[in-house]
């Protein structure tokens, strides 16, 4: 019994050596001026955390806890959502890695005005991939980028869309570090 628990411990401690721990995130600043009559203009701060872990030199596996808030002329939103996904390595070249992200997410927004609670709140879901980049600077450090995105998101009581979304408000700038 003591070699069967060693030799599980030898292949678990191995199967750990071999992967990295990564922690990072992105951070988004949008400012929106609408050229129509009378327009106010749109504010959106994001910020999304995350923490992975890479399996093998192709494959990771991470979460994301994104949060945005908007606001527009008193109007307000605030929307948290947590993204499990899967990411796979597909090239390399240099420093430079392409990569895809699938993954599923769930999130609620809850609408205010002037601070005041409308009882307004929608519950999202989405599933998709997300193509990418990732630089890698040094040992611990990468930096990535990610680009649209190709997948189903439903928001209750608004819209359901499925299709592939490339513009610059999907696009995403963010860094990891590695340990």
């Amino acid at each position: 019994m003591k070699k069967v628990i060693l030799s599980a411990a030898v292949a678990l401690m191995s199967f750990a050596a071999s992967a990295q721990v990564w922690v990072g995130g992105s951070l988004g600043l949008q400012i929106i001026d609408p050229d129509y009559e009378g327009s106010k203009s749109i504010t959106t701060f994001t910020i999304s955390p995350e923490v992975g872990y890479t399996l093998n030199d192709n494959w990771d596996i991470a979460i994301a806890i994104n949060e945005s808030y908007a606001s527009q002329d008193g109007e307000s939103a605030n929307s948290i959502s947590v993204e499990p996904y899967a990411r796979y390595t597909f090239a390399k070249r240099g420093i430079a890695s392409f990569f895809i992200d699938g993954g599923v997410g769930f999130g609620s927004t809850e609408i205010s005005n002037d601070g005041d609670f409308l009882d307004e709140s929608q519950t999202q879901w989405y599933i998709g991939v997300r193509p990418g980049l990732k630089l890698t600077i040094s040992d611990n450090i990468g930096l990535v980028t990610k680009l649209g995105f190709l997948g189903y998101q439903k928001v209750e009581d608004a819209y359901s869309s499925f299709g592939f979304n490339i513009n610059n408000s999907a696009l995403t700038f963010g860094m990891y570090w590695s340990f």
